[in-house]
């Protein structure tokens, strides 16, 4: 039955009001559903950060059950592990607590052919906002002393004792002690005062045959070449023994033949004769420092200004040979210094030109503390390269390298900056550059038969180069930048004023400061020491030895050290006052017979520092002399006490 249009109307709204009831009823239960759901989710998390998922991990009780165990503290002096038996290339790294001032050393026994790195952890300031420090500690150990047969040889222990002596007398050769490791002594007045006490009163060795060169101040610039002044440095590469010279390779229009068209008698290792190599050891020790920090036009210092710059350079050699007429080699002595300013004006001047009656904008970079630029660097090479040889020779071809060891320390370091308009040091400006260079060389060969090989001489080469950019003009400190030196960094705006207000930075665009409160401290100290023994005793036997070429000498020792600080011409006013000092010292003590034939000849200094070593005791001196030749016992005789004096 069909209903008319008011009760359809009606009907129709009840049922359109039932479904929303429903629909309602449904949504609270869906978002109950929803809350509870969620609820069991996140039932086990604590902190809405972090997430915990939890799981049943138990294992069966008595099955595996965690092992007791307790972690054990480290004991207090922990020793170093041992250095395993390996090449050339091992490399054994330790690293010690600070020392201050003296370095931590690991007593250690290195194997044959080893190396040992040491890595100290030094102490530095604690703020150093800016600085720039580093510390460098290489040190090369070799013991490459070769046995071969047996015969009438000088004991090595001996020989070993002999070097460490004659290194002490090199040490003590210098002109000043060996510069601190220790930062905080550059800081300190009182060692600044000793160290230009030891420059003005340098110490002299007193040993005799030693030639002593010194240089102070203006004298010590330019190229100076074993105490005289010449044009240029001695190329260390056209200097080198014959052994290390590089031959030029000669072009070859013959065409590459096959392997199996290989002929061994074309290569040189396989050419015809007998060669004995127990020398031509290289040893080199070279440093590069390269310095552009800080530098300003104007440098304004409220304390004192210091500049000290040391060289000191010592050569010792020992090269006395036994054996015929035309065994002893020949050893070249080179010390070198270059010590040089050039002059260089600020470059950005030009485009930094303010409009017409425009105050300059003031650019400040504060340093708050001191200002610390220091580089110490410290390499070692020590090799003992003692070789003992007698054998008869009975192949018609023989090659016996016992020698030819390549050892190089290498630092190079660049620091680089910003330069500014003007620096204001509150405290002190400190400048040191510091260059230790010791070489000892002990190359006194026994021949017995074989022949030297022509051009089989050493070369021991002590060089250094201190280069400086930007010539220094001293004056006194003017009221302007005096009154506005002591401004903290509270009194910023003050202290632009006071700049702004100085006519010397008048038609500036921009001034660009470094405001240093403390100290500014500018330090390259440089300790390099080579010692090397190449005292070889060698024996050949057979007619085919009289033909042999034996290479006993062929040494070449470098300690090269090149320093370049770059700046700008600057105008320095100290209100303390200033204070330079430069010195140059070479020291050579030369142990070379001037006749071919040695045979004859004493070796003094070895002799005396023989009686020197009276730790190792008497029974081992006599025993070692038993084991020399004539001539060197004869060396032993009292009178050459005097050397050492």
């Amino acid at each position: 039955m069909s209903l008319d249009s008011i009760t359809e109307t009606i009907a129709h709204f009840i049922g359109t009001f039932e479904l929303t009831i429903e629909q309602a009823r449904l949504r609270d239960q869906y978002e109950e559903f929803t809350a509870l759901r969620r609820k069991v989710e996140l039932d086990e998390l604590d902190d809405p950060i972090s997430i915990r998922i939890a799981t049943e991990l138990d294992l069966p009780p008595g099955e595996y059950d965690p092992l007791p165990y307790k972690l054990l503290p480290p004991p207090a002096d922990l020793p170093l592990p041992p250095v395993p038996d390996g090449p050339l290339e091992l490399s054994e790294i330790y690293v010690g607590p600070s020392f201050d001032p003296d370095p931590y050393i690991p007593d250690v026994q290195l194997g044959t052919a080893q190396t040992a790195v040491l890595i100290l952890d030094p102490q530095v300031p604690p703020l150093i906002i800016g600085s720039a420090v580093t510390y460098t500690f290489q040190a090369i150990v070799l013991n490459d002393n070769d046995v071969i047969g047996h015969g009438d040889f000088r004991d090595i222990e001996i020989q070993i004792a002999q070097g460490e002596q004659m290194l002490d007398v090199a040490l003590s050769m210098h002109a000043i002690a060996t510069p601190s490791l220790n930062i905080e002594d550059y800081k300190s007045l009182e060692y600044l005062e000793s160290l230009a006490e030891q420059m003005q009163s340098p110490m002299i060795s007193q040993i005799e045959g030693v030639t002593i060169h010194q240089f102070h101040g203006e004298d010590a610039l330019g190229v100076i070449v074993n105490g005289e002044v010449v044009e240029e440095i001695p190329d260390w590469d056209d200097l080198l023994p014959a052994h290390h010279q590089t031959e030029d390779e000669e072009e070859d229009d013959t065409p590459d033949m096959t392997p199996d068209e290989w002929d061994r008698s074309d290569d040189d290792e396989f050419g015809e004769g007998h060669t004995v190599i127990a020398g031509g050891n290289l040893a080199i020790n070279e440093v590069n420092i390269t310095v552009a920090w800080v530098d300003a036009p104007v440098i304004a210092v409220g304390g004192k200004s210091v500049s000290l710059t040391v060289v000191s350079q010592v050569a010792v050699v020992s090269d006395i040979d036994q054996g015929e007429p035309g065994v002893q080699s020949d050893t070249n002595v080179v010390q070198a210094s270059f010590i040089g300013t050039e002059a260089s004006e600020e470059w950005w001047q030009d485009d930094n030109e303010a409009e017409p009656g425009a105050e300059p904008i003031v650019s400040v970079t504060w340093i708050q503390g001191d200002l610390w630029v220091t580089n110490f660097i410290k390499q070692v090479i020590d090799a003992t390269d003692i070789d003992k040889i007698n054998t008869e020779i009975t192949a018609s071809t023989s090659l016996f390298t016992l020698g030819d060891n390549v050892l190089s320390n290498v630092t190079n370091i660049v620091q680089l900056g910003n330069f500014y308009d003007l620096i204001m040091i509150g405290g002190n400006m400190i400048s040191v550059d510091m260059l230790h260079q010791t070489i000892a060389l002990l190359d006194d060969d026994v021949y017995g038969e074989g022949k030297p090989e022509e051009g089989d001489n050493n070369l021991v080469m002590n060089q250094a180069n201190l280069t400086t950019t930007g010539e220094d003009t001293v004056e006194e400190l003017d009221m302007a930048h005096a009154e506005a030196m002591p401004l903290q960094q509270i009194d910023r705006e003050a202290f632009e004023d006071a700049l702004t207000s100085n006519p010397d930075y008048a038609g500036m665009e921009l001034l660009r400061v470094l405001k240093i409160d403390g100290d500014l401290l500018q330090v390259n100290s440089v300790e390099q020491v080579t010692l090397l023994q190449d005292q070889d005793d060698i024996s050949l036997e057979a007619a085919a030895a009289v033909d042999a070429a034996v290479n006993g000498a062929g040494n070449a020792l470098l300690n090269a050290a090149d320093i370049t600080k770059t700046g700008v011409d600057s105008t320095i006013m100290a209100a303390g006052g200033e204070y330079s000092d430069l010195l140059l010292h070479q020291a050579a003590l030369i142990d070379i017979p001037e006749v071919p034939d040695a045979s004859e000849l004493a070796n003094e200094v070895i002799a005396i520092i023989m009686e020197e070593t009276a730790g190792i005791g008497e029974n081992a001196i006599a025993q070692a002399q038993s084991n020399l030749t004539p001539s060197e016992n004869a060396s032993t005789d009292d009178a050459m006490q005097t050397m050492l004096a």
